[in-house]
């Protein structure tokens, strides 16, 4: 297990009603693109929330892929890609729409040819993307990254974690290492939140999120795994070629 520092200037809002789901911070998404990627590689973000791991890749030389549910969010993305990155850089960033349930045929192109896809497994809000057809976008020798944490089920808090590497162990990925993603800064060898964290802000997101415990707001698990370079079969999944740049 290691302890990656991942912290944002200010607590990110929510991405899901329950409060449980955070967006990828930028530093997070550098450290897993610089450390699981090539010069020239593709990153594949599936449900993105934001710019963060577009923009990472973008910024390390790597060409990216992001899928969104919400068209809103996506030309939200756009926009801040517009403003930090040259016209170059974004010949290299694609952009699609993911309506619920359609993301295996908006990224059926794209099959065994990432070097890093992230997702997220956060809560049962979130769209569940199988984790056949996230193995079969990685090609052999790259990385999957599954970013989770603590959430409600059932009236209990859930760790999804087991579950996740099962399940990738049955899509022929082999499990590398648990990251400890830290979303507070440390100073003196303590976990020091910013004042304003420590009090949450009122609204239906908080109120949902107040059982789960504190440690769900400091940190999320990212969980690594590689494919083979040997990879016996790829998965039998649809090949229509769908999405576009919702720009």
């Amino acid at each position: 297990m290691s302890v990656w520092l991942a912290a944002n200037d200010t607590e990110p809002e929510p991405s899901c009603r329950y409060g449980c789901c955070r967006p990828v911070s930028t530093l997070l998404a550098r450290h897993l693109i610089t450390t699981c990627t090539r010069l020239g590689g593709l990153v594949i973000d599936i449900d993105a929330a934001d710019h963060a791991i577009v923009s990472s890749a973008l910024t390390t030389g790597c060409r990216a892929v992001a899928t969104f549910s919400d068209p809103a969010r996506a030309h939200r993305c756009w926009q801040a890609l517009q403003r930090l990155h040259p016209r170059h850089d974004l010949e290299v960033a694609d952009l699609r729409l993911a309506p619920t349930g359609t993301t295996h045929r908006m990224v059926t192109d794209l099959l065994g040819t990432a070097d890093l896809v992230i997702a997220k497994r956060c809560c049962r809000q979130s769209e569940q993307v199988g984790l056949a057809l996230l193995a079969a976008l990685v090609k052999p020798g790259g990385h999957l990254a599954v970013i989770t944490s603590l959430h409600r089920a059932g009236g209990h808090v859930h760790d999804p974690a087991p579950d996740i590497i099962d399940n990738a162990r049955q899509a022929e990925l082999t499990y590398l290492q648990h990251i400890v993603a830290l979303h507070v800064p440390v100073r003196g060898g303590r976990l020091e939140p910013p004042p304003a964290w420590r009090v949450p802000a009122p609204g239906p997101a908080t109120a949902r999120c107040a059982g789960l415990p504190i440690s769900t707001r400091l940190h999320t698990d990212v969980l690594i795994f590689t494919k083979p370079r040997q990879s016996p079969r790829v998965a039998d999944l649809p090949t229509e070629n769908a999405g576009g740049d919702p720009s």
